[in-house]
């Protein structure tokens, strides 16, 4: 375990973050807030002797070919896994000859975990490690943060996007204004709530945004998400906050096809691209027309949605 005191921040002579205190253990934890936020958090973490920060901005050596990249780490952290382990654990293996610089911006993400992996450091922070990565990229972050944790690493994850912490299978906390507590993310009980069988003909979805009162279309709505109580509709890949509760707009949008996907989500099964499976436990929902739009599915939930689309 490892503990770490972070020092209030204040901006403008306004309280940002409290006085903060991380108690990591052997497992992922996974802290979510603004951009703003998170940038403080990291820079503080950077002067713990104890952990080591990874960021999209780690350097590499262009010139050098992916397997003398795998090579070199190895000698340089004298490695007790070889080299040849190695790339297959990050599923590399097809680019050992091609230089670095001439890897796709996702292979020179996935070439960057080799320093965190190989460090002797006993926490390692990974600042947004989903980002902007697809399926496959991922897949393989979650198996190498897997084996980090067999090798009693601390990992602390840094996002601002809430769905890609999800699947991490870590525990989550919002970091704001009023410290760091958890977000509970609990999976539907097996008994079901009774829903009123009467069809609500609903064609206005109401949201707020700069004091205006926007009204949607359901079919224009890709998918809701709650948070500590907060609802949001997004459409277009932007949110916009919503009065209504999310039971409340489960029943009005079921007869247009949506479907609770997770006690926070609400999905427009329209627009579902792809059910995705990260691990036996853990499951999310793609959607057409946004890279990067992916909301959790509950695994008590998959069978249901199975059976609504036909498969």
């Amino acid at each position: 375990m490892i503990n770490i005191s972070l020092k209030p921040y204040t901006e403008a002579g306004e309280l940002l973050i409290p006085a903060v205190h991380l108690k990591i253990e052997n497992k992922i934890t996974a802290i979510y807030s603004d951009v703003t936020k998170l940038n403080y958090l990291k820079q503080q973490l950077l002067k713990e002797q104890n952990v080591y920060v990874h960021t999209q901005d780690d350097g590499q050596y262009n010139r050098l070919t992916v397997e003398e990249t795998f090579r070199y780490y190895t000698m340089l952290y004298e490695a007790n896994m070889k080299a040849e382990q190695l790339w297959k654990e990050f599923g590399l293996q097809q680019q050992l000859k091609n230089k670095v610089g001439e890897l796709t911006s996702s292979e020179k993400r996935l070439l960057s975990f080799i320093q965190p992996f190989l460090q002797r450091k006993q926490c390692i922070a990974f600042v947004e490690p989903f980002q902007n990565l697809q399926q496959a990229e991922r897949k393989i972050i979650l198996h190498l943060l897997s084996l980090l944790q067999n090798q009693k690493k601390q990992i602390i994850l840094l996002s601002n996007n809430l769905e890609d912490l999800i699947i991490s299978g870590g525990e989550i906390f919002r970091l704001n204004e009023q410290g760091l507590h958890p977000i509970h993310m609990e999976e539907e009980r097996d008994e079901q709530i009774p829903v009123d069988t009467i069809q609500l003909k609903i064609e206005k979805i109401p949201t707020k945004k700069d004091e205006k009162i926007i009204l949607f279309n359901p079919p224009e709505i890709d998918y809701i998400e709650s948070i500590e109580g907060d609802v949001f509709v997004y459409v277009g890949g932007e949110a916009f906050p919503c009065t209504l509760t999310l039971n409340d707009l489960e029943n009005r949008l079921k007869p247009f096809g949506f479907f609770r996907c997770h006690r926070s989500y609400i999905v427009n099964l329209q627009k579902v691209r792809e059910i995705i499976s990260w691990t036996r436990n853990s499951y999310s929902l793609s959607l057409q027309g946004f890279t990067k739009a992916e909301v959790p599915l509950s695994r008590n939930k998959l069978a249901e949605l199975k059976e609504i689309v036909g498969i």
